[in-house]
């Protein structure tokens, strides 16, 4: 496969810098993995990070958003699109060379039958790639912190409720628990990176509140950004400066998030 480059700043054009900064470690860490093909992309959603990563286009993408499809099509990264949900999707077994999966399935509540299908369709030696957020993701956001700081252990317990439910995450747990639950699903994993830094999330934390505005105009026009070519030029000095900070902040572990390679138990 073939692959773009310099992720962070082509991130910035098209999405939220705190979005941008997560996704950009992500490409950085996938675009160092081998792709074979048949390739299929679980939980596709817009298709901006196929869009962002590859250089070439990859074989399926499935997601059961009608929507996020529509725009998927649009970046035209995908020979194959599927409205479907990732528990029953329409392939033969051994279908998958490799299977990618980007910070998708901490949102799905059921999972298990998730994982099971993409055992079932990928091939004898083939390749799970996948990110997920870690048991340490929601104590690394700013209320969190601000309420630890403050020996109130009770509201940070609720604000780390109130968070998760807000985002949606059903799934964050610690490095062995993904690995255990992997293991019952057909899994085992071959190697694992963590990333997302306590300083990386409590930035993406920071950034959030002002990603609302491409928020609504997601809502509204289904994509993050009207005019790229004017934010392209507008965004470059943001760039330099989250370049620099993330050079900065990208140290140490444990992560808020993982990447995980899995591939079939034998």
């Amino acid at each position: 496969m073939k692959f773009k480059e310099n992720f962070l700043y082509n991130y910035l054009v098209e999405a939220p810098t705190s979005l941008a900064i997560e996704r950009s470690l992500e490409c950085e860490i996938l675009s160092k993995q081998e792709f074979a093909r048949p390739i299929l992309d679980l939980g596709c959603g817009e298709g901006m990070f196929a869009y962002l990563l590859f250089d070439e286009k990859i074989d399926v993408g499935i997601d059961p958003n009608r929507r996020e499809l529509a725009r998927a099509k649009e970046y035209g990264m995908y020979h194959e699109l599927l409205q479907c949900y990732g528990d029953n999707i329409p392939k033969e077994a051994n279908s998958f060379n490799t299977i990618l999966s980007n910070s998708v399935l901490e949102h799905i509540p059921n999972l298990k039958p998730v994982l099971r299908e993409a055992s079932r369709l990928l091939s004898d030696d083939g390749k799970f790639y996948l990110t997920v957020p870690t048991h340490l993701f929601d104590q690394y956001t700013i209320g969190y912190q601000f309420l630890s700081l403050f020996k109130l252990r009770g509201l940070a317990e609720k604000y780390r409720v109130f968070f998760n439910k807000f985002w949606s995450h059903y799934n964050y747990y610690t490095k062995d628990k993904w690995e255990e639950l992997f293991k019952e699903c057909g899994f085992k994993v071959v190697a694992y990176q963590e990333y997302d830094s306590r300083a990386i999330c409590t930035l993406n934390d920071f950034l959030a509140p002002f990603a609302f505005l491409g928020f609504l105009i997601k809502k509204l026009f289904n994509r993050w950004v009207l005019f790229k070519k004017v934010r392209g030029v507008y965004i470059f000095p943001v760039y330099l400066l989250v370049k620099y900070l993330m050079k900065r902040c990208e140290k140490g572990k444990p992560g808020g998030i993982i990447f995980f390679t899995l591939s079939k138990r034998g």
